[in-house]
């Protein structure tokens, strides 16, 4: 019992330390977005579904730091309104998981956009409205908190100061068949959609490429190099989402076979134990994000790149500034 309160007190400092790392990397990666979106917007190569990912990742991060920042900072006593309130939604992990599903949903939703745009590029065109992709932002918020917060307000309770979230089922199936549809629908659900969605633009994808180097090949001009662009350009994407949903999967996966085992054997010190690596898992899915757009996506990358020469240039001025002032100063003094 020792060993698992030990590794409970490390693991809130290693998840702390996630969200304030995650906080840093999605601000400047969500800068680079909003900023690299507000040059293409007259292209139309503005994508507010990948912004809108990392904005439901930095909330996460955010969510993160607060929720996992009032046990550390006081162990306090919860009483009244404002004990529910703190148990309910930061306590709990209530806000977190909120943001966290909201996020699986419009990775889906993002998912199933590229595959239209590049399956069906036709239909989506004559169909896809930005009011979809907007109304579709919105539901991915709506389903993250309904299908969290009534559970939570519905079995969660303070006594003697302290919360017990998830704690007054009705009876033992409602639990399981509450646990079971977050595994259907947050895990099964996106994996069934990435490997069709992804499976099928990759297969599309390949043969665009080699009509591409057929037309090259006989010298015809019917492919221009604004074309040739634009499909550099959504393939590009494609690689980026593909290894945002395979690292999704990656972590998220040892989390739900956890809950699968543990909601149907007996609970035990050590089974419980492995609770804190599965999640940990997790969370640290929301802070690998950032890394992966700066890596994989064009604009992240230049906009990064700017970013990083400017500052260097700035440092380069200001120390090039003070030798200035000091020869200066010094040849003065003579």
């Amino acid at each position: 019992m020792a060993d698992s309160h030990h590794i409970e007190f490390y693991f809130r400092y290693a998840v702390l330390a996630i969200g304030i790392f995650g906080t840093a990397a999605n601000a400047l990666v969500l800068y680079a977005l909003i900023s690299h979106n507000a040059q293409q917007a007259k292209k139309r190569a503005i994508n507010l579904l990948i912004t809108h990912q990392n904005l439901l990742d930095l909330s996460c991060c955010v969510l993160l730091v607060i929720t996992f920042s009032i046990p550390i900072a006081d162990r306090i006593y919860l009483t009244g309104a404002l004990g529910y309130i703190l148990c309910t939604i930061f306590i709990s992990e209530g806000a977190v998981y909120c943001a966290l599903y909201a996020s699986v949903i419009n990775l889906m939703t993002l998912t199933i956009e590229r595959y239209l745009k590049i399956v069906h590029p036709f239909w989506s065109k004559r169909n896809l409205k930005r009011w979809m992709i907007l109304a579709a932002m919105v539901f991915a918020w709506i389903i993250g908190i309904l299908f969290v917060m009534p559970a939570i307000f519905a079995t969660s309770v303070v006594m003697d100061g302290l919360c017990l979230s998830y704690f007054l089922w009705l009876n033992p199936t409602l639990r399981m068949m509450y646990g079971l549809s977050t595994v259907a629908v947050f895990f099964v659900l996106p994996l069934i959609v990435f490997i069709y969605c992804y499976g099928r633009i990759v297969i599309v994808m390949r043969r665009q490429m080699r009509v591409m180097a057929g037309h090259n090949v006989e010298g015809s001009s019917q492919m221009n190099a604004s074309q040739i662009q634009s499909k550099r350009i959504k393939w590009n994407i494609v690689k980026t989402m593909i290894i945002v949903s395979v690292a999704f999967i990656i972590c998220w996966c040892p989390s739900n076979i956890y809950f699968m085992i543990v909601d149907n054997t007996t609970q035990t010190s050590s089974l419980f134990v492995g609770y804190y690596p599965t999640v940990f898992m997790a969370y640290l899915n929301i802070s690998m994000n950032p890394f992966i757009y700066a890596m994989k996506h064009e604009g992240v990358k230049e906009k990064l790149a700017r970013l990083m020469i400017c500052h260097k240039c700035k440092r380069l001025t200001a120390v090039a500034g003070d030798q200035g002032g000091r020869n200066t100063g010094g040849t003065q003094r003579t």
